[in-house]
């Protein structure tokens, strides 16, 4: 590999790398901060709460990914023109597909990059966080939640005891106002956490439950001498963990979609999430199609390089809207993932000609613009 290709893609790579951990730290910040009350509320240590957080990097990385390498692309041209260094290499006679060559190979090395991210990395990273996301909620019910207080489970479910006894959980009060047409009120004597073959359950004993619905003014009671509770209906996360499509493995996606062998409902769902998956690193050769087309021509200090900037910027975003809208309205479409993985690449071949084209048209204007010009300086150059 060239010097002058190895001087651009790191260039490239630096701008673009600086724009990614930035952009993923601010989003990261924001979302933990969503996430606080599994130290709050959920009595997580800060070990736990770094590394569920953590686990949704990738997810923001794979998205963040494109951008950040379109941004890293706009600072590294606008710098090269900045520094008169494109003028320079046009003046040695270098063509624009000489340009053109370390642009691409960065984009196919960010290409290589979020592809790892959406098909591998991603869904791993998300399988791992949905299990312990699940082991903490079952762990809060179970382990976490503190005598002496009413502790919201979840919204609208209030779980308090009184004391624990050995592994007997003495006077518990559950309410259970999810349903706004039934409000579940259960209250006990003790209770016990049992492990059954279907999941845990809540053995209360000695307690009744009673029931208000709207229809009715007066609640119903019943009394029990045990009561088998099943804690999936206190706590979210502890039913049978069942990933959906943007949670699976891409090879499970890719033997679903084949088979044909899930829901309707499901068959589209996959289908959009394999054609987001396998997309989304492709748009890396349209973005740098564009940016070559709009910043990568030499220009003088005099230049304003803004409208360049600014239009590449539009038209890439424009670029990546149609992208998002074309999965979104093709879902029922069979073919799907193939129309969306040749859209980025038709974009960007169409980006690339219609610069080379423009590109003749402007160099041949502006030659014979110049001629007029030339002569009259040679004129004036002879005069004594």
């Amino acid at each position: 590999m060239a010097v002058l290709d190895r001087y651009i893609i790191r260039l490239i790579g630096f701008s673009g790398l600086s724009a990614l951990c930035a952009l993923t730290l601010v989003i990261w910040i924001s979302q933990a901060m969503h996430d606080v009350d599994l130290i709050t509320t959920q009595g997580q240590s800060l070990v736990s709460f770094l590394i569920v957080t953590g686990l949704t990097l990738p997810a923001m990385a794979a998205i963040i990914g494109p951008v950040a390498f379109f941004i890293g692309l706009i600072l590294a041209l606008n710098r090269l023109n900045s520094d008169s260094e494109l003028a320079v290499l046009n003046a040695t006679g270098m063509s624009p597909l000489r340009l053109l060559r370390p642009i691409m190979t960065a984009a196919l090395l960010a290409m290589i990059l979020c592809g790892l991210l959406t098909t591998w990395i991603v869904p791993s990273s998300i399988q791992t966080w949905r299990t312990m996301i699940t082991q903490i909620r079952s762990d809060f019910l179970t382990k976490i939640v503190k005598p002496g207080r009413f502790n919201e489970l979840e919204k609208d479910v209030i779980f308090h005891y009184r004391e624990r006894s050995g592994d007997a959980l003495l006077g518990i009060f559950i309410q259970d106002s999810r349903d706004p047409d039934l409000i579940l009120v259960y209250v006990a004597e003790h209770g016990r956490i049992v492990a059954g073959k279907d999941g845990n359950y809540l053995v209360l004993e000695n307690g009744s439950v009673q029931r208000e619905t709207r229809r009715e003014q007066d609640a119903s009671i019943v009394a029990f001498q045990r009561y088998a509770l099943d804690l999936t209906q206190l706590a979210p996360g502890n039913e049978e963990l069942v990933f959906q499509p943007h949670e699976r493995l891409t090879q499970d996606l890719l033997v679903a979609y084949v088979d044909n062998k899930e829901t309707s409902a499901n068959e589209i769902r996959i289908g959009a999430e394999l054609a987001d998956r396998l997309s989304t690193p492709l748009f890396t050769f349209t973005f740098a199609s564009i940016a070559f087309g709009f910043l990568g021509r030499p220009r003088t200090t005099r230049s304003i390089t803004l409208t360049g900037i600014f239009a590449t910027i539009i038209v890439g975003a424009a670029i990546r809207i149609v992208g998002f809208a074309l999965i979104v309205s093709q879902k029922t479409s069979p073919y799907i993932v193939i129309i969306s993985i040749l859209f980025p690449i038709f974009s960007a071949l169409a980006a690339v000609s219609f610069n080379l084209i423009t590109t003749r048209k402007i160099t041949t204007h502006h030659y014979f613009s110049f001629i007029p010009l030339v002569w009259a300086a040679r004129l004036i150059g002879r005069r004594p």
